[in-house]
């Protein structure tokens, strides 16, 4: 009957600081555990998230690029003193240089001269209203295309003269004036990480 009374009045005593102690240990163990779990989900999250948005951003700007060298002129001026053609075309390594129209929500109507490069660690477009003879004319303009650019790397294919007897290849820098190259190539790596090749096809304007 004693034995009884002790051990009832044991459970109505409750818990030992020991077992305290131990319980309260293991319940902070426990919360570590899931902090941590839940930390690395949500930089696991920002990290997908920022992820697609890179990707998004490239995207919206290599579908830009796309529709501007696409729709790109052939544009000829002569030289004032020879009396030569050459066409408005500049074509190196780290920029490009084109006629093209300009999209409305980029400024008014009309053909415009181009420039693509980087510049700043950025992928710049700067375009200005295209008179011929003069290429400094009217204000230039600059957009950001791409922030966070490493590197930009340009390459040019196709014969450079009409009666030229090398095959077609791959250049980095287009040095004719006689003609614009069929195809160009834009190499991006946005920070550090190299993302798949541009290509587009160049149309062949009147000679």
């Amino acid at each position: 009957m004693k034995t009884a009374m002790r051990g009832a009045e044991r459970r109505q005593q409750g818990f030992t600081l020991l077992e305290l102690v131990v319980a309260i240990t293991l319940m902070g163990l426990v919360m570590v555990v899931l902090y941590s779990g839940l930390r690395l989900g949500l930089n696991g999250w920002d990290s997908g998230e920022r992820r697609a948005e890179a990707s998004n951003r490239l995207r919206s700007a290599q579908e830009f690029l796309r529709r501007q060298l696409a729709q790109s002129m052939t544009v000829y001026e002569t030289n004032n003193d020879r009396r030569e053609r050459s066409v408005v075309f500049a074509g190196r390594s780290e920029g490009i240089e084109f006629v093209a129209p300009m999209p409305a929500r980029l400024g008014q109507g009309g053909l415009y001269r181009m420039w693509i490069g980087m510049a700043d660690g950025q992928l710049q477009l700067r375009q200005r209203l295209y008179l011929p003879g003069d290429p400094a004319a009217g204000e230039e303009r600059v957009n950001v295309l791409l922030e966070g650019v490493s590197a930009v790397e340009w390459a040019y294919f196709g014969p450079e003269r009409d009666n030229d007897q090398e095959p077609p290849r791959w250049r980095a820098d287009w040095t004719s004036t006689e003609r614009r190259p069929l195809l160009v190539r834009l190499n991006l790596t946005l920070r550090g990480e190299s993302w798949p090749d541009l290509v587009v096809a160049l149309v062949e304007g009147p000679r």
